[in-house]
């Protein structure tokens, strides 16, 4: 072992017992206020807020805001935060987030949560429940963070991706202790949180198991799989954690391929040319010619909000690790999964059965070849894995509510 990795890991060792305080000090914290929450009445009318600052990731929620919106017993409210901007490591200024979601208000009552200089506070708002679009409170001005909004509201959330290996990211627990609600996508999430926040979640929070309404749109989706339209979903990091793309290694040969009569069409991850241009992949001229050769070449780089509308007329998935793999696997068409070394999660290793997996440029070549000649032998494997595992989610939204209303009741 090198000098400077004996230096760096002793300073872990040294610093993982205080980590461990910390937290202990900080979720018992969030227990306190969640407690306090438990012993709050809701209002008759329940009043409900969300929190929304990425279009790409509306779809995760919509559903539930669109049944709350038709319901007498709930009063709902959307709060637009701009987006994140990830070179200047602040919440930027609003563009084309606001008027996306002021379109997607279906009762006009929104709250902006910029105002000029300074970010509103909605402590007074009276909200009885409050959901979350992602877990990461750095992304959000100090007056909506999840350890904020603990102190006066019960904080909820409908993940906005799944994980694909066990040891992710995408739990943090900074953000779930002050959680009242998870509504986790499976059992096996919902028992990972309530381990590792066990002494909160032993009756005052609640992670759920009652389907995933994301699960519940694409099982929906019965479009005809005519094994021509390519759909690739390139990872926007190289980190095995949170990544694990091969944007560069495959980029040019998917560009020089000769589709012939079928096609191809690019949904590069929303992150992903502002991370490699920041972490020195690419820079931004070498970004702009790629994007060139693909309009050159007749590929196109999706352009809808919400990536349902794209499996629509999407035949075939190439994707890295991603949580749109299992979305996309439920509308019964094939995906080719570009894999990495690591130990998936309990979701992931359901599907991947049902996956063809390509390890090298000459494997992908083989899988979207055979495809375009209407080659699929994991089809059944398919439609098996899909009848057996994911049945649960075709009420997820009306089950979703329905929590919600009868804590309502419980504490009214």
């Amino acid at each position: 072992m090198g000098v400077q990795k004996g230096i760096l890991l002793a300073k872990r060792i040294v610093k993982a017992p205080f980590r461990m305080i910390g937290n202990s000090v900080l979720n018992g914290k969030a227990e306190h206020y969640i407690r306090k929450m438990t012993e709050t009445p809701v209002k008759d009318r329940i009043k409900v807020g969300f929190i929304v600052q990425m279009p790409e990731l509306w779809d995760k929620q919509s559903s539930v805001y669109a049944k709350m919106v038709a319901d007498p017993d709930f009063e709902v409210t959307l709060i637009i935060v701009p987006a994140y901007d990830l070179a200047a490591e602040t919440v930027g200024e609003y563009s084309s987030e606001k008027e996306f979601f002021r379109n997607a208000c279906l009762n006009g009552s929104y709250i902006l949560a910029k105002d000029g200089d300074r970010f509103v506070d909605i402590s007074q708002e009276g909200f009885d429940f409050l959901f979350y679009q992602r877990p990461y409170d750095h992304y959000l001005p100090d007056t909506l963070k999840s350890s904020t909004a603990v102190r006066f509201t019960r904080a909820c959330y409908v993940p906005y991706a799944t994980p694909e290996i066990k040891k992710t990211s995408i739990y943090p627990v900074n953000f779930f202790r002050n959680l009242y609600f998870g509504f986790m996508e499976d059992s096996g999430a919902a028992e990972v949180n309530m381990q590792q926040l066990h002494k909160n979640s032993d009756g005052v929070q609640h992670f759920m198991s009652v389907g995933y309404p994301p699960f519940e749109k694409c099982m929906t989706i019965r479009s005809e799989c005519r094994y021509r339209s390519f759909l690739w979903t390139p990872r926007w990091s190289y980190d095995p954690v949170v990544g694990g793309s091969h944007f560069l290694e495959y980029y040019q040969q998917l560009t020089d391929f000769d589709w012939g009569d079928t096609e191809l069409t690019v949904r590069p991850h929303p992150m992903m040319w502002d991370n490699f241009i920041k972490n020195n992949f690419l820079t931004a001229e070498q970004a702009e010619t790629i994007r060139q050769q693909w309009a050159e070449r007749h590929i196109l780089t999706d352009q809808n909000k919400s990536i349902e509308d794209t499996f629509v007329t999407a035949d075939v998935m190439i994707s890295d690790r991603s949580s749109v793999i299992p979305m996309f696997f439920l509308t019964g068409k094939p995906v080719i999964y570009c894999p990495i070394e690591c130990e998936y999660g309990s979701l992931f290793s359901a599907i991947l059965p049902g996956l063809y997996q390509a390890n090298d440029w000459s494997e992908l070549e083989k899988y979207i070849r055979m495809l375009s000649a209407h080659e699929d032998p994991l089809l059944e494997t398919r439609q098996k894995i899909i009848a057996e595992y994911f049945g649960s989610n075709q009420s997820a939204t009306d089950n979703i509510v329905q929590a919600i209303k009868k804590e309502s009741l419980r504490l009214k």
